[in-house]
């Protein structure tokens, strides 16, 4: 017989459920000092509380998205910039420009995010010894539609025939790229939804995935990649 039951992360790390990415990160520092394995703690315990950052850190980074994308100004258009990074955001998080795919109408764009959670490496050498479970804690695709909209931009497509095109090419992904959870809120004019994988790699091939699917169906992504590094020192 297999029992389950229910955990609130925000319980397990002691924060309220609207508490910021870096609240929910210095809850989790104090918590691995108490139940980190090398220090005497209980390994269930403690990869517990890396699972609750997993989850807090992720919807707290998607709800922002949300409402960034639901904002009445613009965003500044990201270009092709795939190697350089900007300096960490207000929560620590480090952000580099993606791709920007060229469409008629920014309607027809679709924000997807790379949200990379990782360990901090202790070695250089830890990228090659180390297996990508042990280096990763989640990594996700994030999407939103639609994104801000320039006032200039014009009233462009109607809305209610690029919603379904956009979650029959989240649906394709799901089915092809097998991520270990998914979920999705899809309306008749807005869609958000994320893919989480075990591996970076797994995430990337999702994203390449989607981006395919999206240009199949007449529409193009528009990319950023968000990492946060979470430190090994637990002294």
């Amino acid at each position: 017989m297999i029992y389950t039951f229910e955990i609130d992360p925000a319980q397990v790390l002691g924060v309220r459920s609207d508490a910021s990415l870096e609240q929910i990160r210095d809850a989790y520092r104090a918590r691995s000092k108490k139940y980190h394995p090398d220090l005497g703690g209980d390994e269930w315990a403690f990869r517990l509380v890396a699972r609750s950052y997993e989850v807090l850190s992720r919807a707290r980074v998607s709800g922002r998205l949300a409402a960034e994308a639901a904002a009445p100004t613009a965003r500044p258009a990201p270009t092709v910039d795939p190697v350089s990074s900007a300096p960490p955001d207000s929560e620590g998080a480090s952000v580099r420009k993606g791709v920007r795919d060229q469409v008629e109408h920014p309607a027809l764009l679709v924000d997807v995010e790379l949200l990379l959670l990782r360990m901090e490496l202790e070695n250089p050498y830890d990228v090659i010894a180390l297996p990508a479970s042990e280096r990763n804690l989640s990594c996700s695709l994030n999407v939103v539609w639609p994104i801000a909209i320039p006032g200039d931009a014009g009233p462009g497509p109607d809305r209610a025939l690029i919603g379904p095109k956009v979650a029959a090419a989240f649906n394709d992904v799901l089915v092809r790229s097998q991520p270990t959870s998914s979920w999705q809120d899809e309306g008749a004019t807005a869609f958000k939804g994320w893919l989480s994988y075990s591996t970076a790699q797994r995430c990337y091939g999702g994203f390449n995935l989607l981006r395919n699917a999206l240009k199949a169906r007449g529409l193009g992504v528009n990319q950023r990649i968000r990492e946060i590094v979470i430190p090994r020192d637990t002294a």
